[in-house]
């Protein structure tokens, strides 16, 4: 199985990254596992010279440049799995900018003649972990961005999200916090 690891949780020490690498050895151990390292290697964002670069590389069906590396692999793979931390009711800015080369049009997912968005993804699953100093609102904006994502674009039907919340309000057992929530991944959970 070939499994896209997105990590947008790159804080030394971050719970976030805890939770999904908790989930990887649990119910990915053994498979084929391609990590990103946002933090490390930051997508460039899609500024007016890349945008043009880019609406011209979709206009023409071009899609050989480095801009479209991470909607390919997106488009490739059969499980993904992405870690961000809870900021500012949504998600950090690196994940927004790899989010929006993802969602290419040609590579990810494309529209019929009728105007619907067709999938051009392999994977039918995605598993987001997330994880709050504070209480993660309802509804959750930044899950809730991801799973119309999956839905609209790129027809992942099972889109899960393991969250932790709380967890720097004065008295919290962070660590009973995040081992419930790692609890939660072995039930009903399979590949």
């Amino acid at each position: 199985m070939n499994v896209l690891f997105i990590n947008a949780a790159f804080r030394d020490g971050s719970r976030t990254l805890r939770l999904a690498e908790y989930y990887l050895q649990k119910h990915h151990a053994g498979d084929a596992v391609t990590r990103l390292e946002l933090g490390a290697n930051p997508p460039a964002p899609l500024d007016a010279p890349r945008l043009r670069e880019y609406n011209a590389a979709v206009a023409s069906r071009g899609f050989s440049g480095e801009m479209f590396d991470c909607a390919r692999q997106f488009a490739q793979a059969d499980v993904i799995l992405i870690a961000a931390p809870f900021w500012n009711f949504g998600l950090p800015a690196v994940l927004s900018a790899y989010l929006e080369l993802v969602c290419s049009q040609g590579v990810s997912f494309d529209i019929d003649e009728k105007g619907s968005y067709v999938s051009l993804c392999r994977a039918k699953k995605l598993v987001f972990f997330t994880t709050a100093g504070g209480y993660i609102p309802e509804p959750n904006c930044a899950f809730g961005f991801i799973r119309q994502l999956c839905g609209a674009f790129f027809g992942i039907s099972d889109v899960r999200c393991f969250s932790a919340e709380g967890l720097d309000i004065a008295g919290m057992d962070v660590e009973a916090a995040l081992e419930r929530t790692c609890r939660s991944m072995d039930c009903g959970e399979s590949k």
